[in-house]
């Protein structure tokens, strides 16, 4: 894996980990979408795609 889609995987988990424990992330139309609590969720799009995701699930960063 090259060293910028590392350093994008490592981003996407420091922003999961900003934002709490009760966060999770999910894939909507190729996008990475934060989910959080809320009524009854509140999803927030990111700037990441999903190989962001599937590079950070590759390095163990998170778990699917």
């Amino acid at each position: 894996m090259e060293a910028h889609m590392e350093n994008r995987a490592r981003k996407l988990v420091a922003m999961l980990q900003s934002a709490g424990r009760s966060c999770g992330l999910l894939v909507v139309q190729r996008t990475v979408v934060m989910r959080c609590p809320g009524s009854p969720f509140m999803d927030s799009p990111t700037m990441y795609d999903e190989a962001d995701l599937t590079n950070a699930i590759e390095l163990n960063l998170v778990r699917k």
